[in-house]
């Protein structure tokens, strides 16, 4: 069974700089856990914080990240038709026909994107430039009176389902309520467990556009290490080749262009795995995590990613497994229950 958390957190609409929504439902949930202490940065970044008993302990933060990838309306035609731009990386051609609602002062109201017929068109590639939002307004004037603005979150009506495989879901915003929902069970589970180093738990904002929430909120806490919980696109159902798939366990990320994993927490996540019979696959991404820009902040940070393998993510719906999600969690809740100050200090060492 899946934890409700993580079904509401998945329904809930939230693109990068428009995360409000899924930072309240964060925050009521963090203040059922008196014994963190909720924080913030000016980007909006949340976390909740529970302060070590002894002095000048470490820092260990676990971050997530709050908005999913989607649109922006960036023009109104004469004819009422919308003009969108991704916020995050996206791909035009996933678009083509479908239903999706875009979020106005006024309220939400719902619009399809326009499709050249396929026999009509030269290339089957589509910009971005290409498409129109037709919300049904017949001019520029009817599509302002619906409440329609420039800035306008623009999202894909696809909320949480079950598969006929009782294991796999399929929801917008896998990537990255799961690293939202994660982050919630631990606060839940640590709350009343004295660690030996302060503990930051939460997620960023603007991960999708560029890991701003990360900087942010790195420079805030300073945290000895960082761990992003992220989800990451495996291709296993088109390719028995691929590395990662849905089923085989949380994902090893030993390299993306961003974060080389450092060696010391390698080998350190590779014996916890093993000694605690924890399934995990090594993972080559060509995308990057939040993990990247905490590796670049305050004099290098010890950072790595728990993933979890998703179909399909920077798409319109993906699809996860829940069994690689119990992997994660119990790799991030064995790694927070061995951390100590000598352990913390080697791996921060071990590459010096």
């Amino acid at each position: 069974m899946l934890n409700p958390i993580y079904k509401d957190l998945f329904n809930i609409a939230g693109t990068s700089g428009y995360e409000k929504n899924v930072r309240a439902y964060m925050r009521r949930f963090m203040e059922n856990y008196p014994n963190f202490t909720i924080k913030t940065d000016r980007l909006g970044s949340i976390f909740a914080v529970k302060q070590a008993k002894m002095d000048n302990a470490p820092v260990v933060m676990v971050a997530g990240h709050m908005d999913e990838v989607g649109l922006m309306v960036v023009g109104i035609t004469e004819l009422g038709m919308l003009k969108v731009q991704p916020t995050g990386g996206l791909a035009g051609e996933v678009f083509i026909s479908q239903v999706l609602n875009v979020y106005t002062k006024q309220g939400m109201i719902k619009g399809v994107i326009g499709a050249i017929p396929p026999h009509l068109k030269k290339e089957q590639i589509v910009s971005f430039e290409e498409l129109v939002l037709d919300i049904g307004a017949s001019s520029k004037e009817e599509a302002l009176s619906y409440g329609v603005s420039l800035g306008d979150m623009v999202l894909y009506d696809n909320p949480y389902a079950e598969t006929a495989n009782p294991n796999r879901v399929i929801s917008k915003s896998i990537d990255n309520r799961y690293g939202c929902g994660l982050a919630l069970e631990a606060i839940q589970a640590f709350h009343d467990v004295e660690l030996p180093f302060t503990l930051v738990v939460g997620a960023t904002v603007q991960e999708e556009v560029g890991l701003r929430g990360a900087e942010t909120s790195v420079d805030l806490f300073d945290p000895d290490i960082f761990l992003a919980l992220d989800a990451s696109p495996v291709n296993d159902a088109l390719d028995k080749q691929a590395m990662g798939a849905l089923g085989k366990g949380f994902l090893l990320r030993i390299y993306d262009p961003r974060n080389v994993m450092h060696q010391g927490i390698l080998d350190f996540f590779v014996e916890l795995a093993k000694k605690n019979d924890i399934l995990c696959q090594y993972f080559v991404s060509m995308g990057g995590t939040d993990a990247a820009k905490a590796l670049d902040m305050n004099r290098g940070v010890v950072a790595t990613t728990i993933g979890l393998p998703a179909r399909y993510i920077h798409s319109t719906a993906a699809m996860m497994d829940l069994r690689d999600l119990e992997q994660a969690k119990k790799m991030l809740f064995t790694v927070l229950h061995t951390l100590n100050p000598e352990i913390i200090s080697k791996l921060k060492e071990s590459n010096s």
